[in-house]
Parts: C-alpha cells; structure tokens; sequence
C-alpha cells in the first residue's frame, strides 16, 4: 500500500505543482460522452482516439490489476506573452512537456518504490477526467481540466498502479455551468453551449494547426493571427485571469525567439523548434499557418475574447 502524504510529497519534490489520487474504476458517464463524440466525428482526423476506447475509460484494462490512479499537473501559464503574427499557444512556449513530464513521473515512481505504468498523452487514458477525479479541478466548458492554482494553464499525466492508496481524494465541484465566455470566445464555435463539455474538432484552430497535415487551412477557418494551436477559449475564461494566478518564468529570449519565426527559413525553424512541443509540425504546415495567420497581426493580448 501507498501513502498519499508520501505520493504528494514526491510530487512536490519531482517538481509537480499539484497531485492526487483516484481509486481505479471505470469512469462511468465519461463513456457515453466519448462514444457520442466519436460517433459524430468529433474528433476529426484523430483516428488513434477510435482505438481503445474501454481502455480509455477503464485503466484496469490498461494496467491489469491497478488500483489507483496518481495524477498530477504541471503549470505552464508564461511569465512574458509574445507578440505580433504567427502567435504561439502558451503551452509550446518552453520545453515539450511530454518530455519533461515523463521525466518527472519516473523521478517519482523510482522515489517512492513502486510498479506503476508512466502516462503522459501517448497511452490510452483520458487524462482531464483522472485529474478531476483526483481533485486536482474541474472540466470546464472548453474541455480543459481547471485548477485552483494556475487555472487551466496546466500539462497533466499519470501514474498507473496496482498499489492500493490510503486515501483517495474527493473529486471537485464543477463550477462552470453558468458561465459561456470560452464558448462565445472560440470564433469557430467548436465549443458545444450545453451538455457535457465537448469540443468539435473539425472547427478548432489548434486541431487544423496542429494536427491536421492538409495542405491547405479550410477557408472558413478563423485563427485570429494563431500559427500554432489556440488559446481563445482559455484567455476568455475568468478562472484564467483573476489576480494572483500562478505563472512559470519564460526567459526573454525565448520570447524573441517566437516572435522571429515567422521569418525563419526552413533550417533555422527545425533548430528553433527542436525539444520543443512545436516539433509536432513541420516546416510546410507553418508556412501554410503563417499565410493565415499574417493578416490578422496583433499580439497575443489583441486576440478576440481576451481581457
């Protein structure tokens, strides 16, 4: 058996701003939610999200025998915002988190002891709803997992094991029913007004930026000067913005940085980008997104829904 206090205490030592534990179980209503979305196509061309779907909603199937499910998070909310065309959602300011993340959950498995599968992203698990389940916060209405700490400005993974825990924590109220601005600030309306929180992919800025290898952007499709991904919906959110909120340093020169790619050539892009979650694309989708992205300029204050 695990200890939370001590589960906690090699979050905190790992590096994790926030940690928690869930019992293992099949997450119930979450199930119906994913099948509905898929069915409608939601999910665009992520194919891989068709495959394994009872695992996604069930970790004993993805760690035999797990009993319980550690979650943590790491704050990524910049110190410093970039400026001008081609913006850059916040995420990708640093390091590439997966990385990062992964690195952190093996200094803490290897802390404490234990057997345990190490998740960030790249397994089939469905990271927001083991954090709320672990009281780390909520799901907002833009689909993001918020914490009291850093808002939604936060990268997640797990730890699956098949140690029991002394105490699991209490999942957290979701205090988002109410309130529409990330809904009203996504220019795409990707983001359904009621009902469980979804997110219709195929009009998301951050999917067709990012993941979607087309040659060109559907026309229809409003960036609002992003290159890659999108923060809309998350800047319009008051969770995001109250006074107070947590924020993790960004050196001045990786700002400049960001801000000069947009007249980087191909060699000078790959070196820039290189450890870094903007690896995810390639040269041609960001000429392809900078020719969208130009005619709007701005920087990133500038973005319709911030405030």
């Amino acid at each position: 058996m695990i200890s939370s206090a001590d589960v906690k205490r090699a979050a905190a030592e790992a590096g994790f701003d926030a940690c928690g534990v869930a019992r293992a179980a099949a997450l119930g209503g979450a199930g119906a939610t994913l099948r509905q979305w898929l069915d409608e196509g939601r999910h665009a061309g992520l194919g891989y999200m068709e495959r394994n779907v009872d695992m996604r909603l069930d970790p004993r199937l993805l760690v035999p025998g797990a009993k319980s499910v550690v979650s943590v998070a790491l704050g990524y909310n910049p110190s410093r915002l970039m400026q001008g065309p081609g913006r850059v959602a916040r995420y990708a300011y640093g390091d590439d988190y997966h990385d990062t993340i992964r690195s952190m959950l093996h200094r803490m498995k290897d802390a404490l002891g234990i057997e345990a599968k190490v998740c960030c992203d790249t397994a089939p698990i469905s990271d927001k709803h083991w954090a709320a389940q672990a009281g780390l916060g909520w799901i907002g209405r833009h689909t993001l997992l918020v914490t009291p700490d850093w808002g939604s400005w936060v990268n997640l993974g797990e730890l699956v094991t098949t140690e029991e825990c002394d105490h699991y924590d209490t999942p957290a109220a979701a205090p988002c029913q109410a309130c529409h601005r990330c809904v009203d600030a996504c220019p795409n309306h990707a983001l359904a007004a009621s009902g469980p929180p979804t997110i219709d992919l195929r009009r998301c800025t951050a999917y067709h930026t990012i993941e979607s290898r087309a040659d060109d952007l559907p026309p229809s499709l409003v960036t609002a000067g992003y290159a890659f991904g999108c923060d809309l919906c998350q800047q319009a959110c008051p969770h995001n913005t109250r006074p107070g909120l947590r924020t993790r340093e960004v050196d001045a020169s990786r700002i400049a940085t960001l801000e000069s790619m947009g007249s980087m050539d191909e060699q000078a892009f790959r070196k820039a980008v290189k450890h870094t979650s903007m690896s995810r694309i390639k040269y041609p989708q960001w000429q392809r997104n900078l020719n969208r992205a130009a005619p709007h300029g701005g920087g990133e204050n500038s973005a319709p829904g911030s405030e």
